[in-house]
């Protein structure tokens, strides 16, 4: 695997939406194996794991305070950004903030690793226009939490199930039922908000990261991700879903740290 070169960055690891750290507990296992010396942190937001969710209306402040007292303690080092999912949206904002947190801290980025990014062509998908009334979003989340359904959701989530450990399965669905911020990010997350996003944000060179077999978010998003972003730079991962980090730990630390060594 490769090594860092010269000032080692530190690495955050921001989750999508349902979800906690236990989206990245392989991985995790392998870094610290692999990398005892890399800083590595998985911020914990409100609302998820279980957390309380204060009533706001602006909940990008919340989630970017969040993020921030995860690593207040680290903002004289360099960093690489990576988010999966809303976690990736999460990271675009900030970025559009100038990496400026709501108290008017900064965060000195060396990368930033989008994975699956949550945003474009919302107005063109049908899953985004389902999800507004809020009915149908506790509906939606209720049943990824049904016990007797899991096994339906892992056909559907995963191409390969039997390689994540059962308990670990549990615990991914089990996510779902403690996270009161899922709702939320239906209202953040808009066409309106991707545009605004992408004027502030077009001329930052993120790297993004889908997997061909992506089948959450369709690699075909890409296409519109090139044109938003033009200075950015895009890999296409042979034979990944939308949790290679789960199903195929070993080669999703092998690339993130390659990419975070190498291409940020």
């Amino acid at each position: 695997m490769p090594v860092f070169s010269g000032m080692k960055p530190n690495l955050l690891l921001m989750h999508g939406n349902g979800g906690s750290r236990t989206r990245f507990l392989p991985a995790l296992d392998l870094l610290n194996r692999s990398y005892p010396d890399l800083q590595v942190v998985t911020p914990q937001l409100s609302g998820f794991d279980g957390r309380w969710l204060p009533p706001s209306e602006h909940y990008w402040d919340v989630f970017l305070q969040d993020l921030y007292e995860s690593i207040a303690d680290l903002l004289d080092q360099p960093w690489v950004l990576y988010g999966h999912g809303i976690g990736a949206s999460l990271l675009m904002e900030l970025a559009a903030r100038q990496f400026v947190f709501p108290n008017g801290q900064v965060i000195p980025v060396k990368g930033v690793i989008l994975h699956s990014a949550v945003g474009p062509a919302l107005d063109k998908r049908i899953f985004p226009s389902l999800m507004k009334p809020m009915p149908v979003r506790r509906l939606g989340r209720w049943l990824v939490t049904r016990p007797w359904l899991q096994e339906f959701w892992e056909k559907r989530l995963f191409r390969y199930p039997d390689t994540i450990d059962p308990a670990l399965r549990r615990q991914f669905f089990e996510d779902y039922t403690t996270c009161t911020a899922f709702p939320v990010f239906f209202d953040l997350i808009t066409p309106a908000w991707y545009k605004r996003v992408r004027s502030l944000a077009a001329s930052y060179p993120f790297y993004f990261l889908w997997g061909d077999k992506e089948r959450v978010l369709n690699v075909r998003l890409l296409k519109y991700l090139r044109q938003d972003f033009p200075h950015s730079r895009f890999e296409i991962v042979p034979g990944w879903d939308h949790f290679p980090m789960l199903e195929t730990p070993s080669d999703f630390v092998h690339r993130l740290v390659h990419i975070a060594n190498e291409k940020c």
